[in-house]
């Protein structure tokens, strides 16, 4: 890799950072007023599992999980078959539903996403929205091919209804 290219990339991850730090700080502030934010693991359909937070709205801030961001870095880790991160951010794979780690099946799940992205730089579009500490996104293989789409044909996950 380049030093230019490894530089930009280290700018980037420090921008996440330091934007992910800044709505941290904010958000455990006591007595801010401001837009409410839903977070909560079952941000697909709304239900009441949610967690309202509150947060002063900053113009000058672009919260990392922009709708069209987009991503593009090595994957760090591997947490199970459907969260991955990727350079600093934790990503939510958009659409896939594979079972907990833990479970024979989720195991399966997270070995095989281990195997397809090792030492892989993935390209992830982020959708704007979080689940729990993650950003939503879709991510792709360095051949192209969709991770979620990959898992789901194979039959690791199931698709997200």
């Amino acid at each position: 890799m380049s030093l230019i290219r490894q530089t930009i990339l280290v700018s980037v991850a420090a921008m996440c950072v330091a934007a992910y730090l800044t709505q941290q700080q904010a958000d455990s502030a006591p007595g801010k007023g401001g837009v409410s934010i839903l977070r909560g693991g079952d941000a697909w359909n709304a239900s009441s599992s949610r967690v309202r937070r509150t947060v002063e709205p900053r113009a000058y801030e672009q919260h990392p999980a922009s709708a069209g961001a987009v991503l593009i870095d090595n994957v760090t880790r591997v947490r199970d078959g459907d969260t991955i991160v990727v350079g600093l951010i934790p990503i939510r794979i958009a659409n896939l539903d594979c079972a907990e780690r833990g479970t024979s099946a989720g195991d399966a799940a997270t070995a095989r996403v281990r195997d397809l992205v090792a030492g892989a730089q993935l390209t992830c579009a982020l959708e704007g929205r979080r689940s729990y500490d993650r950003e939503v996104g879709l991510c792709a293989l360095p051949d192209g091919r969709d991770l979620g789409e990959v898992l789901i044909g194979e039959g690791s996950c199931g698709r997200w209804r």
